[in-house]
């Protein structure tokens, strides 16, 4: 049974007349992706095509898109180790984000990591970003720790943790 059920993916209404689906990646996304990753995060170094070329290889069941009309307007990428689901990253283009994007992927993944049977989620979140840590929060991550100099630019991160119902 895979990961992810693509056929059964929710949509949500997020601004009128507009649907929001979540997809599987595929490779015809790429360009897309690089764009909101690019206008992501602009303070630090961009990491290659090439990096989510593999990243699609390696964990392609959990790497998903939200898409309205053909447009995607984010993506998230995540992984299960055995009964742990790791969120790896989550990104929304600039214009749409506050309108429950990241909220739609990030509660997506927590419902197929509960299918599959994972126990706690985890994930890092730069210490500087407060919106982010303010949503997962929202659905239940706490603070562990603080990693000193975990990204490549130096900056800190909070290592984020939810527990899962058995």
């Amino acid at each position: 049974m895979p990961f992810w059920r693509v056929g059964s993916s929710p949509t949500v209404r997020t601004v009128k007349n507009s649907k929001i689906k979540i997809r599987n990646f595929s490779p015809s996304d790429l360009k897309e992706v690089m764009e909101i990753e690019r206008l992501s995060f602009p303070n630090r170094k961009l990491y290659p095509e090439d990096y989510f070329r593999k990243l699609y290889q390696k964990y392609s069941e959990g790497f998903i898109v939200a898409e309205d009309k053909g447009k995607i307007l984010g993506y998230a990428i995540s992984e299960v180790q055995k009964d742990l689901g790791k969120i790896i990253s989550i990104a929304v283009y600039p214009a749409w984000r506050k309108r429950g994007i990241g909220k739609t992927l990030t509660n997506f993944l927590i419902n197929n990591f509960k299918e599959k049977g994972v126990k706690e989620i985890s994930l890092h979140v730069r210490t500087k970003n407060k919106v982010g840590i303010t949503l997962y929060k929202k659905l239940g991550f706490k603070i562990l720790k603080t990693n000193k100099n975990y990204y490549q630019n130096g900056d800190d991160a909070y290592l984020m943790e939810r527990k899962l119902g058995a």
